[in-house]
C-alpha cells in the first residue's frame, strides 16, 4: 500500500473517531436546583460593571445601546461579538428563567443546549455565588429591552462547528464551582480576581487551541501583545506596591506616572474603577500573596 493511501486511511480514521467522540461526549452540564434566593437589583447593577458585562456587551465606540451587543473581540480563532442581553424576549434574555440564566453564566450552555465559545468566561463565572447570580439576573431583567439582533461571530472553519466544543470542554474545561471563602480580605480578593473580574482569562497563558495552561496569572500572549504576569513576585520585580495596584485599578495610572493603554483601559473604565476601595485593596492583597509557580 502506498504512503498516500496510508495517510488517507489515517485521516479518515481520525475523522471518524472525532465524529464519534463529538456525538457521544456530554457537555458536562450539571442539573442543579433552581436558585431560590431573592435577587438584589442594586448589587446586580454594580456587578454588571465590575464583572465586565457592560464592557463586553455594549459597543460604546459605535454608540450602541447598553447591553445590546458588544464590540469585536479578536482572537486567533476569529472575531467574537457578545450578544444582546437586554430584557428583550426576542433578541435578549427576557424569556429566560433563573435556571436558564445559571446554565448560561456558570456552565456556558445556551437555552438550546449548545455550548458557548470560551470567549465567554464561564470557566471563571462558574464560581460566582448563587446570590451574585440572582442579583445579576434581576438587574438584567430590569434593563429596557432593545429589539436588536446582534452580529454573528465571524469564525472560520473548523472553529465555526460548535460540536467541536464538546471534546474541547471534555478535555480542558470544568463547570464545577469553586466555593471561595470571602471572610478575609485575601479571600474576597481571590473571589474578585478569579470569579467576578475573571483576570485569568487574559493574564493566564493558553495553549494552541485556547485552553488555559500554567502558570496561573503568569502572563500571556494576547493577539500578538504581551499581557504581564500579575502574581506578587512579578509585580515586585516591576517595582509595584499594593498601593500602586489599588490606585491603578481606580484610574489606570502606572507607578511611573504614565497611564495604561490597550484593552486594560476598558477593563478599568468600565469595570474595576466601579469597585469600592475595599474591594480594590482586597484584590491587591490577594495578588501580592501569590508567587509564580
Amino acid at each position: 500500500m502506498s504512503l498516500k493511501y496510508k495517510w488517507l486511511i489515517g485521516l479518515v480514521s481520525f475523522a471518524l473517531v472525532t465524529l464519534i467522540a463529538v456525538l457521544i461526549i456530554d457537555l458536562n452540564v450539571e442539573e442543579r436546583d433552581a436558585i431560590l434566593i431573592q435577587g438584589d437589583a442594586s448589587n446586580g447593577a454594580h456587578l454588571l460593571q465590575t464583572a465586565g458585562c457592560f464592557a463586553c456587551h455594549t459597543n460604546v465606540e459605535e454608540g450602541g445601546d447598553a447591553f445590546a451587543g458588544g464590540p469585536p473581540l479578536e482572537s486567533p480563532f476569529g472575531t467574537f461579538y457578545a450578544p444582546n442581553i437586554t430584557s428583550s424576549s426576542v433578541h435578549g434574555i427576557g424569556s429566560w428563567d433563573i435556571v436558564t440564566f445559571e446554565r448560561a453564566v456558570r456552565q456556558g450552555v445556551s437555552p438550546h443546549n449548545k455550548s458557548y465559545y470560551p470567549a465567554f468566561p464561564y470557566m471563571s463565572y462558574r464560581s460566582l455565588t448563587d446570590q451574585d447570580v440572582a442579583d445579576l439576573f434581576v438587574a438584567l431583567k430590569a434593563i429596557e429591552p432593545v429589539e436588536l439582533t446582534y452580529r454573528a461571530h465571524d469564525v472560520g472553519f473548523p472553529f465555526n462547528i460548535r460540536l467541536g466544543l464538546k471534546p474541547w470542554r471534555w478535555m480542558f474545561s470544568t463547570v464545577r464551582p469553586i466555593n471561595i471563602d470571602q471572610s478575609t480580605a485575601e479571600g474576597r480578593g481571590r473571589y474578585l480576581v478569579d470569579a467576578v473580574a475573571h483576570c485569568g482569562e487574559c493574564h493566564t497563558p493558553r495553549n494552541s487551541i485556547g485552553a488555559p495552561i500554567p502558570p496561573y496569572l503568569g502572563g500571556a500572549d494576547l493577539n500578538g501583545g504581551w499581557v504581564p504576569a500579575i502574581v506578587g513576585d512579578a509585580l515586585l520585580q516591576m517595582d509595584w506596591t499594593e498601593d500602586d495596584l489599588i490606585y491603578f485599578l481606580d484610574d489606570g495610572m502606572l507607578p511611573d506616572g504614565d497611564y495604561v493603554g490597550g484593552s486594560m483601559v476598558e477593563v478599568i473604565d468600565h469595570g474595576t474603577s466601579a469597585m469600592s476601595v475595599e474591594d480594590r485593596t482586597a484584590i491587591a492583597k490577594y495578588l501580592f500573596s501569590l508567587v509564580k509557580r
